[in-house]
């Protein structure tokens, strides 16, 4: 019997003491964990922070009755505790909570993509801080266990428990920041719902107040165009594009700009930068408003222009007139035929040549003759009068119909304009030159020269061709040939 309670009593400290063992490692284990968590690593520097004070504390009483002694040391402190400033408070060394993003402020339909976006935002950081929450909760059980592992070792660790005690008032503190936290993100969510729908709101009026505007414009142009000519529609068909494109503008601008004074400073700033940056483009679009009011010319004339110092010269008709450019069919012309050699091209010509170019309008106010000029040269012994005679006759023949048209045009001119000489007949001009006279015929014809031009040119040479006294000039060069030697002393 006694050998009997000898076995089981080695037994029972036997387990006893494998028991201990299994603590003693268990406590190990939760403190390898305790050092690497980071709430109670903050809570440990929260403590060496109070600390640090109350030996600071302590020295500065004493450095009063002797600081020499203790100024070295009270430096040291003071800088430990200054790298521990940030731990100084304990709710901020163990609440980690991420705030709340602020609500976007949706002041147009492209901050609506943003502001969907923000649910999500939100929903990231309430799960963020519930996450971090529970591993706070999770450092106070290990804490909770450790305290458990003490008691059945009888380890008495004051430390640990005020430890618990401050994580638990923590705990309680941290459920209602996350609950005041979750309301709060609730709040929001409501009120960008409301600016959201608030801001399609607006949108669906601006689009339906664009939509009249669109609608009235379009109303004006059939009534204009069922009262106004058809020269004319053109021209009235871009002022009404100008000013609807204004007004639609000016509504996107009242809509979503609330402030005048900050409009106009916007707008302040904004034409400084722009004025310089687009410098060309901004006088296109004046050279454009030029045009539509001055009336020098307009789509349908034949213009000529001098570009790149006159060494690019065009001419053609203008087919369209956009707000940054002038648009020319280049026609087959007397300057095709003497410089270009090019015809049938789409040019395109900014506005602003009209500031620093010279243009030339061939149809101006209903014009569309201009005066041609075809120059013949006769030999200095011909009957010159009889070739100015027959060059007149030819002339006046094909000119004719023009010359009436012009004297008709020109009457109207003069209600606008002071013009002086107003003869329209054939003008037969005679020069004397190096190697004959000169007949310069001069006629009116229409803007598109070439036809009439090559008709009158074929028939005077015909007909200066069948006259025996009427012979055409043309540079002669006389050549002699040089005496030779041999021929001098026959003669001589």
């Amino acid at each position: 019997m006694r050998l009997v309670l000898i076995f089981f009593s080695f037994l029972f400290l036997f387990a006893n003491d494998t028991n201990t063992t299994l603590l003693k490692q268990n406590k190990e284990a939760i403190l390898d964990q305790l050092k690497k968590d980071e709430f109670y690593v903050n809570y440990q520097s929260y403590l060496s922070y109070k600390k640090l004070q109350n030996q600071i504390y302590t020295l500065q009483r004493l450095a009063k009755y002797n600081p020499k002694k203790y100024k070295e040391k009270l430096q040291r402190l003071k800088t430990e505790l200054e790298l521990l400033s940030k731990n100084q408070n304990i709710f901020t060394s163990l609440i980690k909570i991420k705030d709340l993003p602020k609500p976007p402020q949706i002041t147009n339909p492209f901050q609506i993509f943003n502001a969907l976006n923000y649910e999500k935002e939100v929903e990231n950081v309430l799960n963020d801080n519930i996450k971090t929450f529970e591993k706070y909760k999770q450092t106070l059980k290990l804490m909770q266990e450790l305290e458990k592992i003490n008691k059945k070792l009888k380890i008495k660790d004051n430390g640990l428990k005020q430890a618990i005690e401050d994580f638990i008032m923590i705990n309680n503190i941290y459920k209602t920041k996350l609950k005041t936290l979750t309301a709060q993100a609730k709040i929001y969510r409501q009120k960008v719902k409301k600016e959201i729908q608030k801001e399609i709101n607006k949108l669906i009026l601006l689009i339906i107040s664009i939509a009249i505007s669109i609608v009235i414009f379009l109303i004006i142009k059939m009534a204009v165009k069922k009262y106004v000519k058809e020269e004319s529609f053109y021209l009235t068909n871009k002022i009404l594009n100008f000013i609807n494109t204004i007004i639609i503008l000016l509504i996107i601008t009242f809509f979503y700009i609330n402030n005048a004074t900050y409009l106009i400073t916007i707008l302040g700033f904004a034409s400084a930068g722009i004025a310089i940056a687009m410098k060309d483009w901004f006088m296109n679009i004046f050279g454009w408003f030029v045009i539509m009011t001055s009336g020098n010319f307009k789509v349908g004339d034949r213009i000529k222009i001098y570009l790149q110092n006159g060494q690019v010269k065009i001419v053609g008709d203008v087919i369209d007139i956009t707000m940054t450019r002038i648009v020319i069919y280049e026609d087959v012309t007397l300057t095709t035929y003497l410089y270009n050699r090019r015809a049938g091209r789409i040019v395109f010509i900014p506005n602003n040549v009209i500031f620093t170019n010279p243009v030339f309008n061939y149809t101006h106010h209903g014009m569309s003759t201009v005066w041609d000029g075809i120059d013949v040269t006769i030999t200095f012994d011909s009957n010159y009068k009889k070739a100015v005679y027959l060059a007149k006759e030819i002339v006046s023949k094909y000119a004719k119909g023009y010359t009436d048209i012009t004297k008709r045009r020109l009457q109207k001119l003069k209600s606008e304009y002071h013009i002086k000489n107003a003869n329209v007949e054939p003008r037969i001009y005679t020069f004397v030159e190096e190697y004959g006279i000169r007949i310069s015929c001069w006629y009116l014809n229409n803007y598109a020269t070439l036809n009439l031009r090559s008709n009158i040119s074929a028939e005077i040479i015909e007909a200066f061709n069948k006259e025996e006294d009427i012979k055409i000039a043309f540079q002669t060069f006389t050549i002699t040939k040089p005496k030779e030697p041999n021929d001098e002393r026959s003669q001589a």
